[in-house]
C-alpha cells in the first residue's frame, strides 16, 4: 500500500508538472552562438545553444507571466530580441515573412498567439496612419479604430494573460479606479489572480482615492537646495487658490510637450492664486535642474530623483507621466490631468468666479 501510495504521489507531482510546462521553439535565420530567456527584470532564466538558426527551452511557469529573449546578457546591444509571453505550452519564434528582418513572430499559446493578432493588426493601422497620403480625416478616424481594437481584444481574451497585460498597460491610465475593478472583475478566477491585475487592482483602489472630489494627500520631497518642501504648506498659503500637482521628468517627451500650456497658464494666473508644485520623476539631478533652468518653469519644483520608485507616485496611482492634480484652497481635488489648453480654461473659468 505504501508503494502505490508513493507511485500516486509522484505520478500527482509529474502530472502537475507537465500541466505547467513550456518549450520555447525559435528558428531565426542568421542567428547563431547563445541565446538567454529573461523574465520581465531581466534575470536570466535559461540559456540555450544555437545551430543553424535554431534552438529551444524548456521550463515550467506557475504563473502566466512576460519573458524576453535576446542573444546578449549584458549592455551590449545585440542583434536578436523580442518578448514573448510564459505559458504552458509550445511557444513558437520565428522570422515574420510580411515585416522587416528584424521582426519576429510569437504564437502557439493562447497569450502569444492573441498578442501576435493584435500587433499585427495594430501595425497596419500604425503604417497607414504615417502613410503620405493619408488625410486628417482618415487619422483621426484610425484613432478610433486602434482604441476600439484595444477595447475589443480585452474583452476577447479575459481567459488569459494577454487580455489582462493588454488592460494594464493600454487602458490603465484612462479608465478611472472604479473602471479599472470593474474592468478586472471581467477576468477569469485564474487570470485575477496574477500578478499584474492584482497590482493594477491595488492601483486602481489607490486611484480611487485621488479622484476628483477626494481630499489631497501630502508629498514632502526635497527642492533643488536639498530643503524638505511639503504639499501642505503650499496649498495652506493664504496666497494661493489653486495649486497643480504636476508629475512629470526631463526624459519624457510628452511632459516637456506640456511646458509650454503650463507656463502660460503660470504666467497669467500666478498672482491671481495659482501655484504649481512640480514632483520631478528624474534620476539625474543634472538633467532634472537643466529642464527647469532652460525652460523657464519658475515654479516650485522637488523630486526624490528616484524615478517611478517614490511614495508619492503610489499615493496617487501615477502610472504614466504626465500626470497632474488640481487641488483647490480647501485641500479638494477639483481637476485631474488637464492638458494643453484646458488647464488655462479650467484656471480661468475657477479664478473667475
Amino acid at each position: 500500500m505504501k508503494k502505490i501510495l508513493i507511485l500516486a504521489a509522484a505520478a500527482a507531482l509529474y502530472g502537475c508538472a507537465d500541466k505547467n510546462q513550456y518549450v520555447i521553439d525559435g528558428k531565426i535565420e542568421g542567428l547563431a552562438g547563445t541565446v538567454y530567456l529573461f523574465d520581465g527584470q531581466d534575470k536570466v532564466l535559461d540559456s540555450a545553444a544555437v545551430k543553424d538558426g535554431v534552438f529551444r527551452f524548456k521550463g515550467t511557469a506557475e504563473a502566466p507571466a512576460i519573458g524576453y529573449v535576446a542573444d546578449t546578457r549584458g549592455e551590449t546591444p545585440g542583434t536578436f530580441s523580442t518578448m514573448l509571453i510564459l505559458e504552458p505550452g509550445t511557444i513558437v519564434i520565428a522570422d515574420d515573412a510580411e515585416q522587416p528582418s528584424h521582426s519576429k513572430t510569437v504564437t502557439g499559446t493562447p497569450s502569444n498567439d492573441a498578442n501576435a493578432s493584435y500587433r499585427k493588426s495594430g501595425n497596419e493601422l500604425i503604417q497607414e496612419y504615417r502613410a503620405e497620403g493619408t488625410t486628417d480625416e482618415r487619422r483621426e478616424a484610425i484613432e478610433e479604430e486602434y482604441d476600439q481594437l484595444t477595447r475589443s481584444s480585452v474583452e476577447a481574451n479575459r481567459d488569459n494573460f494577454f487580455g489582462a497585460l493588454l488592460l494594464a498597460q493600454q487602458m490603465g491610465y484612462e479608465l478611472s479606479g472604479q473602471e479599472l475593478i470593474d474592468e478586472i472583475a471581467k477576468f477569469s478566477p485564474a487570470i485575477q489572480q496574477t500578478e499584474v491585475l492584482t497590482k493594477l487592482k491595488e492601483n486602481a483602489e489607490q486611484k480611487m482615492r485621488t479622484e476628483v472630489g477626494q481630499p489631497y494627500i501630502n508629498i514632502v520631497q526635497n527642492n533643488a537646495a536639498g530643503q524638505p518642501v511639503s504639499l501642505e504648506s503650499v496649498i495652506g498659503n493664504p496666497a494661493n487658490k489653486y495649486t497643480l500637482v504636476d508629475f512629470w521628468a526631463s526624459w519624457c517627451g510628452p511632459c516637456m510637450g506640456e511646458v509650454p500650456f503650463l507656463k502660460k497658464t503660470y504666467d497669467a494666473f500666478h498672482k491671481k492664486g495659482f501655484e504649481i508644485y512640480g514632483v520631478s520623476f528624474d534620476k539625474d539631478r543634472e538633467k532634472w535642474l537643466g529642464a527647469v533652468d532652460q525652460n523657464g518653469m519658475g515654479w516650485i519644483h522637488v523630486s526624490e530623483l528616484n524615478g517611478f520608485d517614490n511614495q508619492a507616485a503610489k499615493d496617487y496611482a501615477v502610472q504614466g507621466i504626465p500626470s497632474n492634480f488640481l487641488i483647490d484652497a480647501q485641500g479638494k481635488i477639483v481637476a485631474t490631468n488637464l492638458r494643453g489648453e484646458e488647464l488655462y480654461e479650467q484656471i480661468a473659468e475657477l479664478l473667475a468666479q
